[in-house]
């Protein structure tokens, strides 16, 4: 009875497959997988026979007026179609809402390729992206609301608006319960592997009938074993109520022929069986979204498209599957096997150019092509398909590795699969001009942007003026947002870390996240610069809201950003806003730092673009008179602000006497100011830590003696006054503030060396880790500065010069110059004779 009951069923879907392509009422049902060659290829063949009078294809209606740019003879795949949100607010900037990528294997791009051949009407079916924006953005806001997360500040990106949403996701395809059988049954590692047995091998098949009936099965039995709450989680029903409308719109058209409707396959059953009630969700279509959009071309890439790397929907390693789209289209006998052999080939002359050690040889490469076909041959299929390769490849070509850790060999083999290219865009194809803009000043300071590769770029930013053009505008790639580059070493001008280096080490790639940021700062203008200003005037304005105008090291750290990305003289008004947000800042440690930044700016005035503009001396010297107007708040600072402030005393006391001589276009901190504001600290009840700093400043100052000094300092050391580490605060706040006093001491110096002297051995070993935690505040020539000071006191032969002369001889340097010859024949005779040359800018 069982199994009679499973005959009928199995009847009964394949009924259901065959009426998908028999015509009924005139429609053909063509359910797809996004950028599936199989896919393409049988629809091709099934329009070419059908001539349909229109095709209702799935994808947002508001991208209509771009189908005839699709046409154009010069657009090079992989594209893709950028929807852009306008902001919630009319001063809030456009955001990215979604992608819709075309590869060379989309079904969607076969549709309207051969529509345009046969006169075809294509109706766009699915909801308008604005539409499927507002469901994301309410599904995500509602997941936020029942986690209880903190809504972000309102100068921060919302990850539900800014992230890239994919509008060809078919999640619900690849993850449903039927998937995760079908990948326990076939005994295959994911659904991936799955749909290449079951489909892709069929690519080169001519029944394109018994292969969509075969894919319309599996998909509908993918939607029966998907619960029904699930599929109203999200706008599914409301989306298919829109297509369901095309057809009847298809229906009404005039003219002979049948309709072609071509959905991704989840929807497909309720195309051809819709529901008999009317449901709720058809009332949501019938109004605008509330989000207007705007759509663009853009390039896209082969990584992006690649379903391995996390963007969500397709088919991986894309490369591959147009090398075996073009096989099965070339007519080829074996088409598989011709582009397995194609992809060995090609990994061979990668591995010759990139990485020669790891070129196999050829007897391998044969083998991997054989063992291929075998495993093709073992498990019914065709010919080789991607898994058949990578599992080939890790048999044949890795020698002594294990593939889990990783393998440059296998890297290599996967960047052949996936592809590097990147698409191409006419530019009369729609593309706003900033794109435009960007692209040809990329190509003019030297960044190779022709395909989607991470390139790394040196600048020589101080003696080259090409150079330092070209760290601006990576900068201000920065500041915009794109992701274009990311600087892995030079000046750090807000921290004061390495401004004496030369060079800038860049990272950067061209990506269709560059290129749809761009789109949506088109409204800001056409060229980098207004689109610069625009994006910092919203930065400046969103520093004044949420309590936000205050936040003057936020402020400063963005006229950093902005002054590296050459945009000095457009700073006026955040200039003007930093002035009295520290001048009103209540908190000594934070206004330090705020001084230490804008000094760092002041001294790189010239580098930043700020050379004879008064504001940044300006700003330096309010923060200076900040900070000691604030000095009192060292007295009665809580224990946990002590460091922080014994700090902030040490940045402030150094930046006054070096600034108190002024340059010749800079105003002089009056080091007076300071000295007066320590002198009347010197008596303060004061924690230990904060006491030693202020003492070791009221010393230099000549307000405190030598021996006064050392009393403060070793007093409580000398006479064991609190626990161990408490002994020591007040020799670590000196420490930190004048670390060279030990040194220049000789008072403090022999009471220190008296106290040390004095202690048994429990005595010395209970206060010692305190003691080495605060000689940790001097710098390795500092330490051996105070060494040598001690062993010439103590009469020590102890030899502390340094170990390495200051410069070479002649005949040192030319034996140098023969050891580097030697190992540069060595490293050519091994191959790796590129990686000697200089690296291209």
């Amino acid at each position: 009875m069982e199994a009679a009951a499973a005959a009928a069923e199995r009847q009964d879907f394949l009924a259901y497959g065959q009426r998908l392509t028999s015509g009924e009422g005139g429609f053909f049902f063509f359910p797809i997988r996004h950028h599936s060659p199989a896919c393409a290829l049988h629809l091709a063949a099934a329009l070419a026979e059908i001539r349909p009078r229109a095709i209702v294809l799935e994808m947002p209606a508001d991208f209509a007026p771009l189908l005839p740019l699709l046409s154009h003879p010069d657009i090079r795949l992989p594209i893709a179609i950028v929807s852009v949100a306008d902001g919630e607010k009319t001063s809030d900037e456009r955001l990215p809402v979604g992608y819709w990528p075309f590869s060379a294997t989309s079904p969607e791009w076969a549709a309207l390729r051969l529509a345009g051949e046969f006169g075809s009407a294509v109706i766009l079916a699915d909801r308008e992206s604005g539409a499927r924006l507002a469901a994301a953005r309410a599904e995500k806001k509602g997941e936020a609301g029942e986690d209880g997360e903190e809504a972000p500040r309102q100068d921060e990106p919302r990850e539900d608006e800014t992230g890239p949403t994919l509008l060809t996701d078919e999640g619900q395809l690849a993850y449903s319960h039927y998937a995760d059988g079908l990948v326990k049954r076939l005994g295959v590692r994911d659904f991936n592997e799955a749909w290449d047995r079951l489909f892709e091998s069929r690519a080169a098949e001519k029944d394109w009938r018994g292969f969509f009936r075969d894919v319309g099965i599996h998909c509908a039995l993918s939607r029966l074993a998907t619960p029904a709450e699930e599929i109203a989680a999200d706008d599914t029903l409301a989306r298919e109520v829109c297509m369901r409308a095309a057809m009847a719109k298809a229906e009404a058209l005039s003219g002979e022929g049948p309709i072609a409707v071509i959905t991704g396959g989840f929807h497909t059953p309720v195309m051809i069986d819709p529901p008999a009630e009317k449901r709720p969700e058809e009332a949501k279509v019938q109004a605008k979204p509330d989000i207007q959009t705007k759509s663009y071309l853009i390039r896209y890439t082969h990584d992006h498209l690649d379903r391995i790397n996390g963007y969500g929907a397709g088919m991986p390693s894309p490369r591959w599957y147009e090398r075996l789209q073009q096989r099965v289209a070339e007519g080829n006998d074996d088409p598989f096997t011709e582009a397995a052999t194609d992809v060995v080939l090609d990994l061979t002359q990668r591995l010759r150019r990139d990485r020669p050690n790891f070129t196999p040889p050829l007897p391998s490469l044969s083998a991997t092509i054989a063992q291929a076909q075998a495993l093709a041959d073992l498990r019914g299929l065709f010919g080789p398909g991607r898994a058949e390769i990578l599992d080939a490849a890790r048999s044949c070509l890795l020698k002594g590795e294990d593939p889990r850790t990783g393998s440059p060999l296998m890297d290599a083999l996967l960047t052949e699969l996936t592809g590097e290219g990147i698409g191409e865009v006419p530019s009369g194809a729609g593309a706003p001009p900033l794109v435009e803009a960007v692209r040809r000043r990329a190509r003019a300071l030297g960044f190779r942007i022709e395909d989607g590769t991470e390139r790394n770029r040196l600048l020589d930013i101080h003696r080259k003026p090409r150079h330092l053009a070209a760290s601006r505008f990576l900068h201000v790639m920065t500041l915009l947002g794109t992701g274009f580059g990311r600087c892995l070493r030079g000046p750090d001008w807000a921290g004061g870390v390495a401004t004496d280096v030369l060079f800038e080490e860049w990272t950067y790639r061209w990506s269709p996240a560059v290129e749809s940021r761009l789109v949506a700062l088109s409204i800001d203008g056409d060229t980098v610069e207004r689109a610069a200003d625009a994006v910092l005037a919203r930065r400046v304005q969103a520093l004044g809201e949420e309590g936000q105008a205050k936040n003057a090291h936020a402020a400063i750290r963005l006229l950093m950003i902005a002054a590296q990305a050459g945009l000095a003289r457009s700073c006026g008004a955040l200039i003007a806003a930093i002035g009295p947000a520290v001048a009103t800042d209540p908190d000594f440690g934070r206004v330090a730092v705020c001084l230490s930044m804008l000094d760092n700016l002041q001294r790189g005035r010239k580098a930043l673009g700020f050379a004879g503009m008064p504001g940044p001396d300006e700003l330096r010297l309010i923060a200076y008179r900040r900070a000691i107007d604030l000095l009192p708040d060292l007295e009665g600072a809580k224990d946990e602000d002590v460091p922080r402030y014994v700090d902030a005393l040490a940045t402030l006391n150094e930046i006054a006497e070096a600034g108190a001589q002024a340059a010749e276009d800079e105003q002089p901190l009056d080091l007076d100011l300071l000295d007066e504001g320590v002198a009347a600290l010197i008596d303060a009840d004061l924690a230990p830590r904060a006491a030693g700093a202020v003492a070791a400043i009221g010393h230099m100052s000549g307000k405190l003696s030598a021996e006064a000094l050392a009393t403060r300092v070793i007093g409580a050391l000398q006479f064991s006054v609190g626990e161990p580490p408490a002994r020591v605060e007040a020799l670590a706040g000196l420490l930190a503030v004048q670390p060279a006093l030990l040194k220049r001491t000789p008072a403090l110096l022999e009471r220190l060396d008296l106290v040390l002297a004095g202690f048994d051995e429990a005595d010395f070993i209970e206060v010692l880790p305190a003691l080495r935690l605060a000689f940790t505040a001097l710098a390795p020539d500092e330490t051996d500065a105070l060494a040598a000071v001690i062993a010439e006191v103590k009469g020590s032969d102890l030899d502390l010069a340094p170990r390495f002369s200051g410069g070479l001889t002649e005949a040192e340097m030319l034996a140098n110059a023969r050891l580097n010859a030697s190992f540069a024949e060595l490293m050519q005779a091994d191959g790796l004779g590129s990686w000697l040359e200089e690296r291209a800018p």
